[in-house]
């Protein structure tokens, strides 16, 4: 997962624009090539959202076979001709990004309403906590951590993965809402210090996303892979 900054010449519009048209036929080069088993594009809505820090502008979720695919993708020709060069022309580089694993805690009914809104939220994990500790506690949870009473349309967790370098956050929060309005009546009945065992909290920072589902991965997660 990778969370996106435009470049300050592009408006929201105009960067979402770009990278769901000129950037993404580059990356369905890698899908052709290989490397990418799925591709899917969270795209920032912009709305408030009470005492929250916003991530990024956009956030692409590239599922991959392993840690080795993902090197062998930022070497291959089509990321060096195609994808890697066209970054600089509507985002900042380098983009913040971790390898990470999912678990899927709770499953859509169906298919998700049209216009459903999905919630990104990044985590630190508390220092006094090892990585293997928390990882193991941060995947056995099975509520959204800072809206425990809850219930999402459909609610997953990602965690780094062991051996794929220092990453710049230790885990992310995806959960799907049926409308913006329900999320933001949610959200209003967070427990802000919830889960300060597990994080830190003054680090969490999110998004508000629509999804955007370019190559379909959720056969691929449930497979048990990166």
């Amino acid at each position: 997962m990778s969370f996106l900054q435009r470049r300050p010449d592009f408006t929201l519009e105009a960067f979402s624009q770009y990278w769901r048209t000129v950037h993404k036929a580059h990356a369905l080069r890698l899908v052709e090539a290989g490397y990418l088993r799925g591709y899917i594009q969270n795209h920032r809505i912009d709305t408030h959202l009470d005492g929250f820090a916003w991530m990024a502008d956009g956030a692409p979720e590239l599922w991959i076979d392993d840690v080795g695919a993902l090197q062998r993708l930022v070497a291959s020709p089509e990321y060096l001709h195609g994808a890697g060069p066209d970054e600089a022309r509507f985002m900042v580089p380098p983009a913040v990004a971790c390898v990470a694993r999912e678990r899927v805690l709770r499953e859509a009914a169906g298919e998700l309403p049209g216009d459903a809104v999905k919630l990104i939220l990044v985590f630190r994990r508390n220092p006094r906590l090892a990585a293997d500790a928390f990882a193991a506690r941060w995947l056995d949870g099975e509520t959204p951590l800072l809206l425990p009473e809850a219930e999402p349309l459909r609610l997953t967790r990602y965690v780094a993965v062991d051996g794929a370098g220092e990453p710049p956050f230790d885990a992310v929060e995806c959960s799907w809402w049926d409308s913006l309005d329900s999320l933001h009546a949610e959200w209003a009945l967070r427990d802000a210090a919830r889960g300060q065992p597990l994080v830190d909290p003054s680090a969490t920072r999110g998004m508000l996303v629509r999804e955007e589902v370019v190559v379909p991965a959720g056969w691929y997660a449930r497979a048990g892979v990166a």
